[in-house]
């Protein structure tokens, strides 16, 4: 009886499902270049360069290849989405 209704809810909430998940991976995509931004600038720092071992030039160094693979592949999906 009410399996039709039922249907054009879901796609509604289909709808709103994928307007959400663009959403959070925009605001995702927005946090990752921010932190990018800041690794960056931090391995660019002669004075942080200069002050920290090596050994936490690398941990950064990681950290930023994660980040830019991270919003690449979110930005992809946006892609794919959108």
């Amino acid at each position: 009886m009410g399996s039709g209704s039922h249907g054009g809810n879901f796609e509604m909430s289909e709808q709103a499902l994928n307007t959400d998940n663009v959403d959070k991976i925009r605001e995702e995509v927005s946090k990752l270049e921010d932190e990018i931004h800041k690794i960056s600038n931090k391995l660019q720092n002669d004075g942080f360069l200069s002050r920290v071992p090596a050994a936490m030039i690398e941990k950064e160094q990681n950290k930023l290849e994660k980040f830019q693979q991270a919003c690449s592949d979110l930005k992809a999906r946006l892609k794919q989405a959108g």
